[in-house]
């Protein structure tokens, strides 16, 4: 049921009680792939699914990769995509040759097709890679490990790398009249796309089934698997969508917008006045692609960190409605009923928001905190906030911060796509996570159930050296409702707690902690005041 909390970091190779056997193969239509089985599990990991996007394809739609003739060595995480550092990533990345997948499946081979669930991982679309470590867990331990939900939930897992930031995001018109549908700016999310067709012919020979694929991802992945929901080139490639900790029905940066910008970094990069502006950014160094945005108008180490700056970045690189990829604000797909129509789980965390301002400046009183507000929002909207997240009801100025920070980004957010997939008829189930982070070094931050607390229950990757055998309960009950949902469309059965059908009339949720529970009408208030100032920006 729960094969990975039998070895300790099951993570990591580090500490494992069977040995990594090497040498296993698979045949696929490309050439042959060369893997090994850790315990259970059979692992391919650093497969091409697309030519590197290098050179004149940088920016490019992803390509088919070229077959290859000897056997492929399927034993190491390909590089990350290009980024700054991260705390999951901390090392840098200028390797542009980077769009891999990793298979994990059961070994011995199963008896007939199982469900696939395809992960699309965090960080913002900046930063992050499928080969993260958990922050801040020794020894290094691998947080997207396939194996916990191969074992645990009976499915076969595919991650996969992605362009990032200026690389995946970047929307210029000299790129988009390249294009033979006159678009640019979303190229990650169209690897993610290519990493579904790889699935659809190639994942057989695996022991997957092509006809009952699941897409699922957290933070960022959560966003672009929202993304998939309403891009109508993506329907017919997934069946099921799973978003951890986000939604995507804010209102998402328009071409016009994202162009505008990309003529002044196009100048920046020294390419503004070039006779070719698309070649000229193609010869431009990675590592000059990559400089740290400045952000006009802010104050250096500001209360509250970063997130509370002010100023306006120079210049940001996230996904865009194109008018194709993205045909129109996701708001209005889902409204519509423009969506792929497949069941949908959505959840998010009780505590969002610490994650973001750990380590940061903290705000120590209410000045600083209505200060911090302003800073971000606004005067008007500020003074909206202050009164819907007065200090009072708070332990401290800094707790009132991040409670908004975490729902008025990610929970409140969520519940509001929630509430627009199930009025477009989707079977729509929504979660709460309320376990705190169960890392030791992390425990004198006070994050509680933090921003991607979870992924480590979902995946099984933090072994019985760390956490309780309360917590591997708890992750082993996730695992067979993610497995659940993967193979049929609903999280339910066996003897599991029912998980409720979320309606806007009937506000139900999921609470997942020690204790399962259902929730009803779960910061609803506080939500309806955040979906008015969703709906003011349109």
């Amino acid at each position: 049921m729960f094969g990975c909390v039998l070895f300790v970091g099951c993570g990591s190779d580090e500490g494992s009680e069977t040995p990594i056997q090497e040498g296993v193969e698979i045949t696929l239509s490309d050439g042959v792939v060369v893997g090994e089985v850790d315990g259970a599990t059979r692992r391919f990991l650093g497969i091409p699914f697309a030519a590197p996007p290098t050179g004149e394809r940088r920016w490019l739609p992803p390509q088919p990769a070229a077959p290859w003739d000897s056997p492929l060595d399927a034993s190491e995480f390909s590089a990350a995509c290009p980024q700054l550092g991260s705390t999951t990533s901390p090392e840098p990345s200028e390797n542009e040759d980077c769009l891999y997948l990793n298979v994990w499946t059961p070994d011995p081979a199963p008896s007939g097709p199982l469900p696939v669930m395809i992960w699309f991982h965090g960080g913002s679309n900046v930063t992050g890679s499928t080969g993260d470590d958990i922050p801040f867990l020794q020894p290094p331990t691998l947080f997207y490990n396939g194996r916990g939900l191969v074992e645990g939930a009976n499915v076969v897992v595919v991650t996969a790398n992605y362009r990032l930031g200026v690389m995946g995001f970047f929307a210029h018109e000299a790129l988009s009249a390249e294009s033979a549908d006159g678009v640019s700016g979303n190229q990650g999310i169209l690897d993610q796309r290519m990493v579904m067709e790889w699935v659809q012919s190639n994942i057989a020979p695996f022991g997957g089934d092509p006809d009952n694929v699941t897409i699922f991802g957290e933070s960022a992945g959560a966003f672009d698997v929202c993304f998939h929901m309403v891009s109508e080139g993506s329907r017919g490639l997934f069946d099921r969508a799973l978003g951890q900790s986000g939604g995507c029905t804010t209102a998402l940066r328009t071409r016009s917008e994202t162009e505008a910008e990309a003529d002044v970094f196009a100048e920046a990069m020294g390419c503004g006045d070039a006779s070719d502006v698309a070649a000229c950014l193609r010869a431009v160094p990675v590592a000059d692609l990559l400089r740290e945005a400045p952000v006009d108008g802010a104050i250096e180490d500001p209360p509250g960190g970063d997130f509370y700056s002010g100023g306006t970045p120079r210049w940001q690189f996230q996904a865009v409605v194109d008018g194709v990829v993205i045909a129109d604000q996701p708001r209005t797909l889902f409204d519509d009923g423009n969506v792929a129509d497949v069941p949908y789980v959505l959840g998010s965390n009780s505590d969002e928001g610490t994650l973001f301002h750990v380590l940061q400046g903290e705000v120590e009183t209410e000045g600083e905190y209505l200060d911090a507000l302003e800073r971000r929002f606004g005067e008007t909207v500020a003074a909206q906030v202050a009164e819907a997240y007065p200090v009072t009801d708070f332990d401290s100025p800094q707790d009132a911060l991040e409670r908004v920070t975490g729902d008025g980004g990610l929970v409140c957010s969520v519940r509001d796509t929630a509430k627009r997939a199930a009025a477009a008829g989707l079977d729509v189930f929504l979660y709460n996570f309320n376990r705190p982070i169960p890392i030791p070094a992390l425990q004198g931050f006070d994050l509680r159930a933090t921003h991607g607390a979870e992924i480590a229950y979902v995946f099984a990757s933090i072994g019985p050296d760390v956490i309780e055998a309360d917590d591997l309960a708890l992750s082993a009950t996730m695992q067979r409702y993610w497995g659940r949902f993967a193979t049929t469309g609903d999280p339910n059965g066996g003897n599991d707690l029912a998980w409720p059908m979320f309606s806007a009339d009937d506000d139900m949720r999921l609470n997942f902690d020690l204790t399962l529970s259902t929730v009803q009408d779960f910061r609803s208030d506080l939500c309806a005041f955040w979906e008015s100032i969703y709906d003011s920006e349109f």
